[in-house]
């Protein structure tokens, strides 16, 4: 005869599970903090992916976004003899910056404009900026000229004093007599520029001087 007696609960011979401990609160800190660092990170990282697409420069080559991208750089009358290469742009909170390229369409001359404007900071750090941008222009506008001779032509666009830079020159390669023009113009918060090249058959010192004088600053009446 068994000695079990079939009336017990054999339920009670199941062994109860141990209570589960309370999480540690260093470790449930330690997830909240990294939690929130995940989060911070996640906000940081598409900020400053906005940031660098904002940083991203436009380019076009359409004719008329290079004309129009040309005035926002200085309102200026260009001539028909000039065809548009292309324009780059660079817009966003801190700062715009403008670059855009004429060629003559017959290969004697190039046109050549940019502007720097800083919306935040200070406008002499715009000037600065204007300045390194504008070398690049200029070793491209002169490559190849030895500079004979340089005169200084004292202009007004827009009530404002413009100095222009006439300069005589020779290709080294072909002998042609050349003519460069440079000018600088002071913006409310930056700087614009103009470099200009043309070979001495197709030169015209009056009708470049009178193509600036009526040309007006961005914003200007």
């Amino acid at each position: 005869m068994s000695n079990n007696d079939p009336w017990v609960d054999s339920k009670a011979e199941v062994p109860t599970p141990p209570a589960k401990k309370p999480m540690n609160g260093c470790l449930l800190a330690s997830l909240i903090v990294g939690g929130l660092g995940m989060v911070c990170l996640v906000v940081c990282c598409g900020a400053f992916a906005w940031f660098a697409y904002t940083m991203k420069p436009t380019i076009t080559n359409v004719p008329a976004e290079v004309r129009a991208a040309s005035q926002q750089v200085l309102n200026i009358k260009i001539s028909d003899d000039f065809i548009p290469e292309n324009a780059i742009t660079m817009d966003n909170m801190m700062f715009t910056n403008r670059m855009v390229k004429f060629r003559h369409k017959e290969g004697k001359g190039q046109l050549l404009m940019g502007m720097m404007t800083l919306k935040i900071g200070d406008p002499n750090q715009a000037k600065a900026q204007s300045g390194g941008m504008r070398g690049p222009f200029e070793i491209e506008l002169k490559t190849n000229l030895d500079i004979k001779k340089t005169e200084t032509r004292d202009i007004v666009i827009n009530g404002q004093k413009a100095s222009v830079a006439i300069g005589e020159a020779a290709d080294r390669n072909t002998g042609k007599a050349v003519h460069t023009v440079e000018m600088n113009t002071s913006l409310p918060s930056g700087e614009a520029f103009l470099l200009l090249r043309l070979d001495d058959d197709v030169w015209d010192e009056a009708a470049v001087l009178k193509m600036l004088e009526e040309s007006k600053l961005p914003g200007g009446e």
